[in-house]
C-alpha cells in the first residue's frame, strides 16, 4: 500500500493557526494518515496576539505560549517566519505545493470607532496601542502615531 502525505500550509502563526495545525495533525494521524504542515507568518516568531497583543501584566494569558510551544515541539508542524502572504508567497505558489491552505491571520488593525472625536489627534485604537506597548516589530518605537482607523 502506498502512503500519501497530506501537505497543508497555514498562513498565520498565532493561536488559531497553531491550534488548527495541531487539531488537523492529530485527526490525520488518528485516521492512519500522515501530514506535513507548514506554518507561515510575516513576523519572525510565532504566537501572534499572545506574543504581541497581551500586556505583560497578564501572565496567566501569556502562559498559553507554553501550550503553543509544546504543539510546535511535537514535530508535525514546521514554522517559517518572516514570510509574507501576498509578497513572498502567492495563492498560486501555495496551490502548487500544498493540498490545502488554511488562512488564520486574525485582525491586524483596529476597526473604525463610530464615536465623535475618533478622528482627532491622540485617539488611538487598542490594537495600535497594545502593539506598541508589547513591542510588535511593525509598531513605531515612539508609540502610536496615527488615530484609530479602519482596515
Amino acid at each position: 500500500m502506498t502512503t500519501h502525505t497530506l501537505r497543508v500550509a497555514i498562513i498565520g502563526a498565532g493561536p488559531a493557526g497553531i491550534y488548527a495545525g495541531n487539531i488537523l495533525g492529530k485527526a490525520v494521524r488518528d485516521a492512519g494518515g500522515t501530514v506535513g504542515i507548514d506554518l507561515f507568518d510575516t513576523l519572525p516568531a510565532p504566537y501572534g496576539l499572545i506574543r504581541y497583543g497581551v500586556a505583560p501584566d497578564h501572565p496567566r494569558i501569556k502562559g498559553i505560549v507554553t501550550s503553543l510551544h509544546e504543539m510546535l515541539d511535537a514535530g508535525s508542524i514546521r514554522f517559517l517566519g518572516n514570510v509574507g502572504y501576498g509578497t513572498d508567497l502567492s495563492l498560486d505558489d501555495l496551490r502548487a505545493h500544498y493540498h490545502a491552505v488554511i488562512f488564520a491571520t486574525g485582525a491586524i488593525r483596529d476597526a473604525q470607532l463610530s464615536i465623535p472625536g475618533a478622528e482627532l489627534p491622540g485617539c488611538f485604537g487598542a490594537a495600535d496601542f497594545v502593539s506598541w506597548f508589547d513591542g510588535h516589530p511593525d509598531a513605531p518605537g515612539n508609540g502610536p502615531s496615527t488615530p484609530a482607523r479602519s482596515p
